[in-house]
């Protein structure tokens, strides 16, 4: 985006979609909207502010547990004692993953641990690396190179696929530069640039 528009500066704001979907409806002044989810677009274009939003990435979705005490699969979730960390129902993250726990069967025993609703996939990340909580699930990508030694990672093998939308506000100041940035995300190189992080094709 730099290299196609010198001078332009692509100020990013990075928080649960829910939060962000929130700052839109109050107003805030917003040129591209990225969710993590459709329901949280769905939020946006009811405001009023987003027409669509098109698919431009998913992910995946992994357990997650301290390295030094590690959990071998989602079977051990409901294990007596064990502390469960998740996002929020109301956070794409936490919603993804109760479906996953429901699509393996755990969900019952598994919440019954549930410790925290996080509001945002990193807290998550965070209360697990650094063992104040037992178990996670994240998306795949939200395991860094900053808390990959801190943390023992088992995929889930579930059909939930996170996906990701992107749209272009309707009363953007630079709806020109908006709509180049939606679509070099949506191009060979900007593709490329999210498999390197880990993100897996729409």
């Amino acid at each position: 985006m730099r290299r196609a528009h010198p001078g332009v500066d692509v100020v990013f704001n990075f928080a649960g979609s829910q939060i962000l979907a929130g700052q839109i409806e109050e107003g805030a002044p917003v040129d591209v909207f990225a969710a993590a989810d459709e329901a949280q677009m769905r939020r946006a274009i009811a405001g009023g502010r987003v027409a669509a939003g098109l698919r431009f990435a998913s992910n995946r979705l992994v357990l997650i547990s301290p390295a030094g005490a590690a959990i071998v699969g989602p079977g051990e979730l409901g294990r007596p004692g064990l502390r469960l960390v998740l996002a929020g129902p109301g956070v794409p993250a936490g919603s993804y993953a109760r479906q996953a726990l429901q699509e393996l069967g755990v969900a019952e025993a598994a919440l019954a641990n549930l410790v925290s609703n996080e509001e945002n996939v990193r807290g998550v990340v965070g209360k697990v690396s650094a063992g104040e909580a037992d178990a996670g699930v994240v998306y795949a990508t939200d395991v860094t190179p900053a808390v990959v030694d801190k943390l023992h990672v088992v995929p889930l093998a579930v059909k939930v696929t996170p996906s990701y939308e992107v749209a272009v506000l309707k009363d953007s100041p630079e709806p020109a530069l908006a709509r180049d940035f939606v679509a070099e995300l949506q191009a060979p190189p900007g593709q490329a640039a999210l498999a390197r992080h880990g993100f897996l094709p729409p």
